[in-house]
């Protein structure tokens, strides 16, 4: 009955990239922080359009066509922000990527 010596296996956290360096994740920190500040202006320019497009269908009797697919696109980036800041995507999204819905 012989013990051979084995190398320890080091175990990985799941999801994370071997080959990911230290830099990499300043940098996607630098722009978790800025996407974060935009995110928060994006929050308040949706409640002012959803205030106006409230105020348009109150008093025009329809909705503002412009403001709702101005809205679409919002709403589509404001998602693929969540998505990079959790880390489910590497993909930065507009200014780094096309406005508008993601092409599929």
């Amino acid at each position: 009955m012989t013990h051979e010596m084995t190398e320890p296996q080091v175990l990985q956290e799941p999801g994370t990239d071997e080959g990911f360096e230290n830099k990499n994740v300043w940098m996607r920190g630098l722009w978790m922080v800025v996407l974060a500040i935009f995110f928060g202006f994006a929050e308040a320019l949706l409640l002012l359009l959803a205030l106006v497009q409230f105020l348009w269908m109150l008093f025009g009797k329809e909705k503002n066509r412009p403001i709702a697919d101005f809205g679409a696109d919002l709403s589509d980036w404001l998602a693929r922000v969540a998505r990079f800041q959790t880390g489910e995507t590497d993909d930065r999204p507009f200014p780094f990527a096309k406005w508008g819905p993601e092409e599929k």
